[in-house]
């Protein structure tokens, strides 16, 4: 067994004491630039690094930062993650990810479990939201907390992402090139995301006196739940939709999938507005018009929010951002053939 290299072993390779070291590698105390140079030029020569626990109870700070999702299989959502651990890595700390896969009492188990390892702050999208600040997931939480796109019964720092003015911005465009008949793929209205989504729907709709129809709008409870179903019921209708937006990427490829098993071709029979990361809208053809989530916005703003209160940069009552959602047009929608009556 290779046997672990250690502070004195660095610290002799260098020709320097273990305080020096430790002064270089920790940023505390004054170290001459020549110092800094023959300690790391040994650390990179025997492979150093450090041991987790040692620092843990060296500095009594494990420098690490816990991020609790709903589900890790989402697309959007691991590369969210991934952003967000560059950034906070960056400043010197570790992520570590807690599933809860959608269930409610996972959430609690992770909290608990972040803080009896002693870990330094939580970032988190929880799987439900609590209206009553006696059942908020982090109503008794010493940590400090960024929420991730979530309501909370009292003021938190958070990240909130505009789906409404997103997807009325989507229901504008399709509705100017002649479709009325608009179909809403979704997340569950039990979380904020879902909420708005569906307002901003409606909003677009209103906007160009269409009905409401419940018909034509599936709201998903799972990130990863498939449509398939549900698009093929509505293509079943006496009057199917014309345009769908499909806001999740199982959503989107499951009523993709339905369409083009029903023998619809896109964008010629039916327009599809759909969100996703660029690896996956890669797979799409023709390139898919999307409203596009700005994760690297968000994620350096989360990262921000949790580094200002971890670093006592900021000592102020919670700042809620919100991050924009842009419609990027690909090729994947068209203009409504006149010659075919549109419903009243």
């Amino acid at each position: 067994m290779t046997q672990r290299v250690s502070v004195r072993d660095v610290a002799e390779a260098a020709g320097v004491s273990i305080g020096s070291v430790s002064r270089v590698l920790n940023g505390t105390g004054y170290a001459s630039a020549k110092l800094r140079a023959r300690v790391l030029a040994a650390v990179e020569t025997l492979g150093y690094a450090p041991s987790f626990a040692a620092r843990h109870l060296r500095t009594g700070r494990s420098r690490t930062v816990g991020y609790l999702v709903s589900n890790i299989r989402n697309p959007l959502l691991a590369a969210h993650f991934s952003e967000v651990e560059r950034h906070m890595q960056d400043a010197g700390y570790s992520l570590v990810v807690g599933n809860t896969l959608d269930q409610p009492h996972r959430d609690r188990e992770l909290v608990s479990l972040f803080e009896t390892r002693r870990l330094e702050g939580i970032i988190a999208a929880p799987s439900v939201e609590s209206e009553s600040p006696a059942e908020f997931l982090f109503s008794s939480c010493e940590l400090p907390v960024v929420i991730l796109d979530r309501e909370t019964p009292v003021p938190m720092d958070a990240v909130m992402l505009d789906h409404r003015a997103g997807v009325r911005q989507s229901v504008d465009y399709l509705v100017s090139l002649g479709h009325r008949r608009i179909a809403l793929f979704g997340p569950g209205e039990h979380i904020r995301p879902g909420r708005e989504k569906l307002l901003g729907y409606q909003d677009g709709l209103a906007a160009a006196s269409i009905a409401y129809d419940p018909g034509l709008v599936f709201m998903s409870r799972s990130a990863v739940d498939s449509s398939r179903v549900q698009m093929s019921a509505m293509l079943a209708l006496d009057q199917p939709p014309t345009a769908i937006i499909a806001l999740g990427t199982r959503l989107l490829s499951g009523a993709v999938y339905a369409a083009r098993r029903a023998g619809l071709d896109i964008p010629r029979d039916l327009s599809v507005i759909g969100i996703g990361t660029p690896e996956t809208l890669e797979l799409m053809y023709p390139p898919l018009t999307t409203l596009r989530f700005n994760i690297e916005a968000a994620a350096e703003v989360a990262a921000r929010l949790m580094l200002d209160r971890l670093e006592g940069i900021t000592e102020s009552l919670p700042r809620s951002v919100s991050v924009p959602l842009d419609l990027v047009l690909g090729e994947s929608c068209a203009m409504r053939d006149s010659r075919i009556a549109a419903p009243a």
